[in-house]
């Protein structure tokens, strides 16, 4: 999906997705604080609480969204049958990830579809 608004929510077979438009290509500090309260809401409200972050626009990002990838991820957790997952990375965010060994604590995968399959198949 491309999008040019900042945040998209949506929900494909009862996974709430979260995609990145291309004015957030650069996820820095500021933006991130402009969007966190509609990202931990979105944590909050998914029903069922199986959420996506497709950053598939996204090049880069820093410290501060990996803490709110923690909070969302914190939030879903209290709840039963939560998923939480993310999908296309850029190189350096994977990269990030890796190093950080996040990538261990959260399911990547290449693309939104595969994605909505795994976080579905039983």
């Amino acid at each position: 999906m491309t999008t040019d608004t900042a945040i998209h929510v949506d929900v494909d077979n009862g996974i709430t997705v979260v995609t990145f438009g291309s004015q957030l290509e650069h996820l820095d500090d500021h933006a991130v604080m402009l969007h966190q309260e509609e990202l931990l809401a979105t944590a909050d409200t998914a029903d069922p609480p199986r959420v996506l972050f497709d950053l598939t626009q996204v090049a880069l990002f820093g410290s501060t969204f990996i803490e709110v990838i923690f909070r969302v991820w914190n939030r879903l957790n209290k709840q039963d049958g939560n998923q939480f997952a993310i999908c296309g990375l850029s190189p350096y965010c994977l990269e990030v990830l890796q190093i950080t060994h996040l990538d261990q604590l959260w399911p990547i995968h290449e693309s939104r579809s595969e994605a909505i399959s795994q976080m579905t198949s039983p």
